[in-house]
């Protein structure tokens, strides 16, 4: 792809953590910015537009809500998509001002609720790339949201197969897949062994006991720590020298209690040992024997079983969503495990609490399986491949500037960006045309309008007329007032 200007939004700026969508984007734009010209636009400040800027990303600050009932369809989806215009005329406006600003060549949305900007670009004609980090809820109302995606984006990216499993089957040249990967100086936080050894120490872990671990940046039931916490406490009477790390933010705090009262209670709560989320996962995977990931949900990838291998961990994990794909893809099937089934996930911890050879030979083939699968070298490559169709798209959109045939009133599908200046008149902005309506026709749309700068407007070549079907084509607008009609005196004859 030659060098563009890529203007990419995260849908969360977050104050005290670093979500694992926001850690995906961030790892995108410093790869893309080696040969592009790169913008993050963020919602608010927080850790990710901070290392951003550290890492030398030009940054911007633009409020704007998500809608997160795309992740979750239900009935009012639609109403509440094509309403947009009015229920987000701020947020709207000042999106297109931006893009209107820094006229970038593609538009990267992050996460499947973040709509807006998307919306903006397919108003201005900028190519979309919308990134899905998550596997959208499955309801009657799922198609609804896999259209509009569809219809806003240029290409759709998953970054795993199972978070476009929702689209269905569609054409090849529409979705691609983009699995996550790291660098490897990021890994690079001193010796493993010194780490190891400081953080079992710690906890008043031998060298000759073992620890099996859960870690995930926020703690809520859909992560499964009480099945962890099952399965382990089966263990606990057979096997004394097992001790279990949880790492993790409290994010449901009631959750949080019950599951370490539940430790408590057996007896056993001494061997489990409790830390909040640490930025810096180095010490905690090292310390780590074998890695537990008991997710419910129907994870879009599964960011912890992949740093377990980068780590060089043995990996369970229960059968969700992209979950299923790292094990498959590194030869770890025996270690998928039904998903909520707490009594064969106990059964692989036992196999690898009793086999210190099966834990090692296991970490050193999943250390070296996911850097040929999910490393630098893998990503770059799909990276190449997704860089190469948009390349294409943006050489069809450049030889052909405006659509064959202008959009028919009633069917075209919303939101409608109904948009004027400073000086009369109405425009329905669409792939970077300004069509002109008249008012009534803005009022049989029940479209509600957006005032935005006069020079955007102006900046935007104009299209033809448009009408619904069963009216005839009103007269173009040309933008200038209608002459005043001269007043014609007639002398009376006397």
């Amino acid at each position: 792809m030659n060098a563009r200007r890529i203007m990419l939004f995260s849908h969360l700026c977050s104050r005290q953590h670093i979500t694992g969508a926001e850690k995906l984007l961030l790892f995108m734009v410093r790869e893309l910015k080696e040969r592009h010209d790169c913008i993050l636009v963020v919602p608010g400040e927080g850790v990710l537009s901070r290392e951003a800027r550290a890492a030398g990303i030009y940054t911007l600050v633009v409020p704007f809500p998500l809608v997160w009932e795309v992740y979750t369809p239900d009935a009012g989806l639609t109403g509440q998509l094509d309403g947009l215009p009015v229920t987000e005329p701020g947020a709207l406006v000042e999106l297109l001002r931006v893009l209107g600003q820094y006229r970038p060549d593609l538009v990267i949305s992050n996460t499947c609720v973040n709509v807006l900007p998307p919306v903006a670009a397919k108003a201005l004609g900028i190519p979309v790339l919308w990134m899905i980090t998550e596997k959208m809820t499955d309801t009657a109302f799922t198609p609804v949201s896999t259209e509009f995606i569809h219809r806003h984006a240029d290409l759709v990216a998953g970054i795993s197969e199972a978070t476009l499993a929702p689209f269905g089957v569609r054409e090849a040249e529409s979705q691609i897949v983009m699995y996550p990967s790291w660098h490897a100086e990021t890994m690079e936080s001193g010796d493993w062994s010194v780490l190891r050894e400081r953080r079992r120490a710690g906890s008043g872990i031998g060298s000759g006991e073992v620890l099996a671990g859960y870690i995930a940046s926020d703690i809520y039931p859909l992560k499964g720590l009480d099945h962890f916490i099952g399965a382990a406490l089966e263990l606990c009477p057979a096997y004394p020298h097992v001790h279990y790390l949880i790492a993790g933010k409290p994010t449901d705090a009631a959750f949080y209690r019950q599951c370490r009262n539940l430790t408590v209670q057996s007896g056993y709560g001494g061997r489990f040992h409790w830390t909040a989320f640490e930025k810096e996962v180095a010490s905690l995977y090292t310390a780590m024997d074998f890695v537990v990931v008991p997710s419910l949900t129907e994870e879009g990838f599964g960011m912890t079983a992949l740093e377990g291998m980068m780590f060089g961990k043995p990996v369970i994990a229960f059968d969700s969503g992209g979950l299923r794909e790292i094990l498959g893809h590194t030869g770890n099937a025996r270690f998928l495990v039904p998903k909520g089934d707490t009594r064969t996930l106990a059964a692989r911890m036992r196999e690898l609490v009793e086999d210190p050879l099966l834990r090692m030979q296991t970490g050193e083939a999943n250390l070296s399986a996911v850097r040929s699968v999910f490393g630098i070298g893998a990503y770059r490559s799909r990276q190449e491949q997704l860089l190469a169709r948009l390349e294409n798209k943006l050489a069809v959109r450049h030889n052909d500037p405006q659509p064959q045939v202008p959009p028919v009133l009633g069917g075209v599908p919303g939101p409608l960006v109904i948009v004027r200046g400073v000086r009369p008149g109405f425009y329905l902005l669409r792939d970077g045309i300004r069509y002109p309506v008249t008012e009534a026709q803005r009022l049989r749309l029940g479209a509600g309008v957006v005032r935005v700068p006069e020079g955007l407007l102006a900046s935007r070549p104009v299209g033809a007329v448009l009408s619904f079907p069963d009216e005839a084509a009103p007269p173009p607008w040309t933008g200038a007032k209608p002459a005043r009609r001269k007043s014609v005196h007639v002398a009376r004859k006397r």
